[in-house]
């Protein structure tokens, strides 16, 4: 067998060492780039609550936005309407129309417009048509005097489930009162008319009674009351009552307004009548006693 030179020694070890080192190389640079990869392993999670902050953004103007009006707390004075007519409104008729302005005249050549219902305007220059009886009559629940009887003691619907709350309130307030007289008949104002003229003369009477077909009480929405203070009387003592100072200061809170006023003589005609209440509705009759001004001029600056 023929043995090997030292050159064949020689290149057997070099290609030996050469193997290590390619080898050695090649683990290094494995291991090198092992961290490399975890990096980017523990980077991804990081990126994740990029969608979190989106949310919070898109809901961020949500929860800054005005709620809707119906989702906003009622304001007190909204809460107190309701008991404004619960409380005093044992007092005050059943809740009624917003108060609307009167779309059509007041009269024509001195007849009365019936269309403008409970503000129909009757006084010494304007009548009812002849005839006009309301059609919806019923008799008050509230006391009368004895000698009030029959339609005398009738009212419209509404003027009479005004003064029903009218009159709970003054007993509830420790006031004594009674109706005298409600609704009148045009052929009842004829007789009652006529026999206050026998009496006292026509210009008199003129003053404290009217002509058939120009009474309030031919509307169903005219009452007068007195107290057993004056002796169920129509007299104006009952102004000094205080009967008739609750009646002053609370028929408004009912609808009523106390028609012929003291200071309103000259324009109505009429003199000073404590006892004659007529209905026109809650809202017009707070307004008249607020204003302090005829039924007339109301009714006149109502419509311009």
């Amino acid at each position: 067998m023929r043995k090997p030179s030292l050159l064949m020694v020689c290149c057997a070890l070099t290609l030996t060492l050469v193997g290590c080192n390619t080898s050695n190389q090649n683990e290094t640079e494995e291991a090198d780039n092992k961290p490399a990869e975890t990096e980017q392993q523990t980077e991804t999670p990081a990126a994740a609550p990029t969608d979190t902050e989106d949310e919070v953004v898109e809901e961020a103007p949500a929860t800054e936005a005005e709620p809707p009006a119906e989702d906003k707390p009622a304001e007190e004075p909204a809460a107190d309407e309701p008991e404004a007519e619960e409380a005093p409104v044992v007092e005050a008729p059943p809740a009624e129309e917003p108060a609307q302005t009167p779309s059509e005249p007041l009269e024509q050549n001195g007849t009365a417009n019936v269309n403008l219902d409970t503000l129909i305007l009757v006084n010494k220059q304007i009548a009812l048509p002849a005839g006009y009886k309301p059609n919806d009559l019923v008799t008050a629940n509230v006391d009368f005097v004895d000698t009030a009887t029959g339609e005398r003691r009738m009212l419209r619907k509404e003027a009479a489930q005004a003064i029903e709350k009218l009159m709970a309130g003054a007993k509830t307030a420790g006031i004594d009162l009674k109706g005298t007289s409600a609704f009148r008949s045009y052929d009842y104002q004829v007789q009652l008319f006529n026999a206050y003229v026998a009496k006292d003369g026509k210009e008199q009477a003129m003053k404290y009674s009217a002509p058939p077909g120009h009474s309030e009480h031919q509307t169903g929405l005219a009452i007068d009351v007195s107290s057993a203070s004056v002796g169920y009387q129509l007299t104006q003592s009952l102004e000094q009552t205080k009967e008739g100072k609750w009646l002053a200061d609370n028929a408004h809170k009912y609808g009523f307004i106390v028609r012929y006023q003291r200071a309103y003589e000259g324009q109505t005609g009429y003199m000073f009548e404590p006892w004659h209440l007529r209905y026109i509705g809650v809202e017009h009759a707070t307004t008249v006693h607020k204003t302090n001004v005829p039924f007339e001029r109301y009714l006149e600056q109502l419509m311009n």
